[in-house]
């Protein structure tokens, strides 16, 4: 038997704003609360940037450290890849890897912000290192050091697909320790409208499908960020 209560409760609750001579819905709410979210996030990178950021989240880093490090033992030297997809208009494959190049051609980006506000879960470039993160990845602070792949391993190049003949990045991602735990294999193509994009990370096969496919959206998040970066350059 269901109460007057019961039915009550069970009725979706929505919100309408009225504010600044107009009436607002909580699409537009919502896209405050993100435009806000975005610029406290900035502001607390901006002041415990660096060592300070690093030494707050140590405890964490470590942990993330011996997940991974679990990750690569048990895969045995296979892996596994987190992929994602863009179609962009208005900007070609070939104009975004030359601002990716320019920007990132090291494995270091040239303007740092670019680089920690690209995600929200970008905490911090380590100082120690020539181009690097600490980033969420399967659920675990991860601290890893970025360098320009000349080679790949057979098990990782297959991932290449030809028909993306303009490569934005090829990178290796190791470990504080030097351990190498996953590759990026990033490319374009031009198109009539503009250009199709693949971002890839792969990761030794033993990583779990939670973590594959939290990485396809933190993919999209990071990459929208740069591909919008590249367009305002480009103007």
């Amino acid at each position: 038997m269901t109460s007057k209560t019961d039915a009550h409760q069970s009725v979706p609750v929505t919100v309408e704003v009225h504010t600044m001579g107009r009436s607002f819905d909580e699409s537009e709410v919502d896209r405050w609360e993100l435009k806000a979210a975005r610029r406290a996030l900035r502001n607390l990178k901006d002041v415990a940037g660096g060592q300070v950021m690093m030494d707050l989240l140590g405890e964490q880093i470590d942990d993330g450290d011996r997940y991974h490090k679990e990750l690569v033992a048990a895969s045995g030297g296979t892996y596994r890849e987190s992929r994602t997809e863009f179609t962009v208009r208005g900007l070609s494959g070939t104009r975004l890897a030359q601002w990716f190049g320019a920007q990132a051609g090291t494995g270091r980006f040239q303007d740092k912000s670019l680089l920690v506000n690209a995600h929200p879960e970008h905490y911090v470039e380590p100082p120690a290192y020539t181009g690097g993160m600490v980033e969420t990845i399967g659920g675990h602070l991860t601290r890893f050091k970025v360098s320009v792949a000349r080679e790949l391993p057979a098990a990782v190049s297959a991932y290449l697909d030809a028909a993306y003949p303009v490569t934005l990045m090829n990178a290796l991602l190791s470990l504080d320790d030097g351990t190498p735990f996953a590759y990026c294999l990033h490319q374009a193509r031009d198109t009539d409208a503009g250009a199709d994009v693949v971002v890839r990370v792969i990761y030794p096969s033993a990583a779990p499908d939670s973590m594959i496919e939290g990485h396809c959206e933190h993919l999209a998040i990071e990459f929208r960020s740069w591909i919008r970066n590249a367009a305002a350059a480009t103007r």
